[in-house]
């Protein structure tokens, strides 16, 4: 049973050993019992009746939707229930659960994310495509300065909320701050709707926005679905880039960086906060590679004497 539902939950190799810390044992029983396709409310409750999964089944719903297990799925105004995957279960995980995520040994967990960058990378493709050819946008679509990201928090009429960085949950590649991670959206399969996130007023997000810019996070946004707070050596969105070959695409360099070498007195911050090492150290010196540069715009901010400069392109 438990080798059909690591099979049905799609868990990679890499991660087979600790399917004990994703999935508790009721979940496990329910996933080697269950079929990849829709329920409904009753067949669930008499699917876990026949298990003999213990207590009240609608609690035993909500926990395996929130924890990532379950995914919902609307048909005619009818709220239906279908396995989700290792996939989306991992996000949760590590966000929500992140003792547990941390107890797994560094190798293994490093694998597990390779993989999670891979599946991302696929997964985002025919997202990329669809959005050059101008049929949408795709998740982390631009780069927002901070004035820009203030004043995308100032026209919301409605309260974002919050919610620990999934990206840098996962990956665990560096100690920025992680509860940084806005968003908008509020419908089935959202982190609200699975019982997660803290809701915030507009000066508490601007609060946010101004914390992630101090310590070095990128805003990256598509406007009216979320706003990504991440670091390059973290992000999703910026690793699958690079594999991909899409930088200055995705996300979208809007703003050239335009450094003043004469005006420099040379104090680092700017290679310090560099996501991408285009500025950087060499000896007492700090120079700027612009063909490393992605044009997060994060670096102007951090100059202590206005050497920094940024111009739409």
């Amino acid at each position: 049973m438990y080798d059909k539902a690591a099979k049905l939950f799609e868990i990679p190799e890499p991660a087979l050993p600790f399917a004990d810390s994703f999935l508790n044992d009721e979940e496990r029983r329910f996933l080697g019992a269950a079929d990849g396709r829709d329920y409904s409310i009753e067949e669930l409750h008499s699917l876990l009746k026949k298990l003999k999964i213990t207590g009240d089944p609608d609690a035993f719903i909500r926990e395996a939707y929130s924890r990532g297990v379950l995914d919902k799925a609307e048909n005619g105004g009818t709220i239906f229930y279908r396995p989700a995957n290792f996939y989306r279960r991992l996000a949760f995980f590590a966000q929500y659960e992140p003792e547990l995520w941390a107890k797994i040994p560094a190798e293994e967990r490093k694998k597990i994310d390779e993989w999670y960058v891979e599946q991302y990378m696929e997964k985002a493709k025919p997202r990329l495509e669809a959005a050059l050819m101008g049929e949408g946008l795709i998740e982390n679509a631009f780069f927002y300065t901070l004035e820009e990201t203030l004043a995308l928090i100032d026209s919301l009429g409605f309260e974002p909320y919050v919610v620990p960085c999934n990206c840098k949950s996962v990956a665990m590649n560096c100690d920025r701050p992680r509860g940084v991670c806005i968003l908008f959206n509020r419908g089935i399969n959202s982190e609200w709707d699975r019982g997660h996130g803290r809701p915030l007023t507009k000066e508490e997000a601007k609060k946010i926005i101004i914390l992630a810019d101090r310590n070095g996070l990128m805003h990256t946004s598509e406007e009216m679905a979320a706003i990504c707070n991440c670091c390059g050596d973290c992000c999703y969105p910026i690793r699958a880039s690079r594999r991909i070959g899409a930088q200055g695409v995705w996300p979208k360099r809007r703003y050239r960086i335009l450094w003043n070498e004469k005006k420099c007195v040379g104090c680092g911050k700017c290679a310090k906060i560099c996501n991408f090492r285009a500025f950087r150290r060499v000896g007492k010196r700090v120079i700027f590679e612009e063909r490393d540069c992605w044009g997060c715009t994060v670096c102007k901010s951090h100059c202590p004497v206005g050497a920094i400069s940024i111009e739409k392109i």
